[in-house]
């Protein structure tokens, strides 16, 4: 198998991330690390479809691979705001740096260095970047005392050659780095892909500027899982910031049910430990766009103690069914002032609040003279669907882990769900990958297979029998070619194939 990862950045929630949320998020299984000391981003995508991640200042993205390898092979779309400072790709021997490629400061020149992106330049490019201009940059990179390089720049070769990459006795890479210099501004990345030299397809680059097309289910194809858990608004909180509030806080942010359901509890995740803090939630009805004058539509009795990190779960009193469509406020109401209690979900600042007293219970319509434009806490709706799809549950960007799912335990039992079609029309269909954010919760062992199904064929791809720890982690499986008829891909049979997860044993 010669494609070894490609990420198109899209499934870790949208804009409005930032920082340590979204290095949580990217390290549950794609990568191994995302640290530094600035922030990250996920910011607009660089081709036109989905997202694509601002690796910050001083920071890199860190992915360990399967193998030790003699020659790698990839590319990705990247811009970068800033030719302050060094940014590029490191590839690493386990900690050492075996060489690197740089985008040289003010020159915007591209370098292949032995060692870090402060190496021994073995060559550098004539051809050059500017800011804010998106390119695709790809390299076939041979780990040697005198290995072979070369790098394109978008389609074109502008450098190559032989020299010094490697500093260690092993002739091998089996860790890649995005790595971003010392600027605020770091390099935006997108649709990455990554080779290795062997079988008869992807095993050379691509020279085609390639994108990867993030689609999430839309429908329920054919299912034998169960729902097990599903929300109103996401329990992912991606966003570095932490908020406070004051003595009888009342804070509320507005929530549209796709779907018709049951509110049955509100879920708040707080920043750190109170074991007396007094909270209740309230649900209020919109009115011309704001909460103010709506009628309260459920509450719930008192709990006492929110936990750091952890969902602090909110009875309503009476369970609250929710048309589809319409805007609802969901939120809290606390006694005690709250110094950096809250964390930002995202970094929308669609939050309301205002000051009521927590002894006189929920107001019977939403308070005048509201703060607008306040942070987006994470509390979100744990609902029950009125018609049980099992699309709802496994649809969600980023993925929740327990507060939405979908379980099953018989072996043999899958699930395959429909997708959107392609955006374009495509001229070639390098591989598909499919993945999936899986966990374990009895006991034993057990395997899973990410799967497709084109035509009659229902195959599990380059990897079967995958075992899931009980932590939700990404799991993928790639079909590089179409199983129905193991062929290329064509648009059609994308289109029209299925995918999913079977329990294999």
């Amino acid at each position: 198998m010669a494609l070894l990862f490609m990420d198109g950045f899209d499934k870790y929630g949208g804009l409005g991330n930032n920082s340590v949320a979204i290095a949580a998020l990217m390290t549950q299984g794609e990568w191994n690390s995302f640290a530094g000391s600035n922030s990250a981003q996920i910011v607009a995508g660089l081709s036109p479809t989905g997202f694509a991640v601002q690796v910050g200042s001083n920071m890199g993205l860190s992915k360990t691979l399967a193998g030790n390898y003699g020659r790698l092979i990839g590319g990705m779309r990247f811009s970068v705001p800033s030719l302050a400072v060094v940014n590029g790709i490191t590839f690493n021997d386990t900690s050492s740096n075996q060489c690197s490629i740089t985008i040289n400061v003010t020159t915007g020149t591209f370098s292949v260095r032995t060692g870090g992106n402060i190496g021994t330049a073995i060559g550098t490019s004539g051809a050059s970047i500017t800011t804010n201009t998106t390119h695709y940059l790809e390299w076939d990179i041979t780990f040697a005392a005198s290995g072979a390089y070369q790098l394109w720049l978008d389609g074109v070769s502008i450098l190559s050659g032989t020299g010094n990459t490697k500093t260690t006795a092993n002739n091998y890479a089996n860790t890649f780095i995005i790595v971003a210099g010392n600027t605020s501004s770091g390099i935006n990345c997108d649709d990455l892909y990554l080779f290795d030299t062997t079988g008869t397809t992807n095993n050379a680059v691509l020279l085609t500027s390639p994108r990867i097309e993030t689609q999430f289910p839309t429908s329920d194809g054919a299912i034998q899982f169960a729902p097990g858990a599903a929300t109103l608004g996401t329990s992912a909180i991606r966003y570095a910031t932490t908020n406070s509030g004051g003595a009888n806080f009342f804070y509320v942010r507005p929530y549209t049910p796709t779907r018709a359901c049951t509110l049955n509890s509100l879920g708040l995740i707080s920043a750190v430990t109170n074991a007396t803090l007094n909270i209740r939630p309230v649900v209020y009805a919109d009115n011309a766009g704001t909460p103010t004058g709506g009628a309260l539509l459920s509450s719930g009795s008192t709990v006492t103690g929110i936990t750091a990190g952890a969902i602090t779960t909110l009875p309503l009193t009476t369970p609250l069914t929710l048309t589809a469509g319409t805007q609802y406020w969901l939120g809290w109401m606390s006694d005690l002032a709250t110094t950096s209690y809250w964390n930002s979900a995202d970094g929308n600042n669609s939050g309301r609040t205002q000051t009521v007293t927590f002894t006189s219970g929920a107001p019977s319509t939403g308070p005048g003279s509201l703060f607008t434009g306040q942070f987006s806490a994470p509390v979100f709706g744990n609902i029950t669907l009125t018609s049980p799809i099992n699309t709802y549950e496994v649809n969600q960007n980023p993925a929740q882990g327990l507060p939405s799912y979908v379980y099953d335990a018989t072996v043999g039992h899958e699930d395959f769900y429909n997708f959107p079609n392609l955006t374009v029309a495509p001229t070639a269909i390098y591989a598909v990958a499919v993945k999936g954010n899986v966990a374990k919760s009895d006991a034993g062992a057990k395997t899973v297979s990410l799967r497709t199904k084109s035509g009659g064929t229902d195959s599990g791809g380059s990897l079967t029998g995958q075992a899931p720890g009980t932590s939700f982690t990404w799991l993928t499986s790639l079909f590089v070619t179409d199983p129905n008829t193991s062929a290329a891909w064509t648009g059609a049979n994308l289109n029209a194939a299925q995918s999913g997860f079977r329990i294999d044993s």
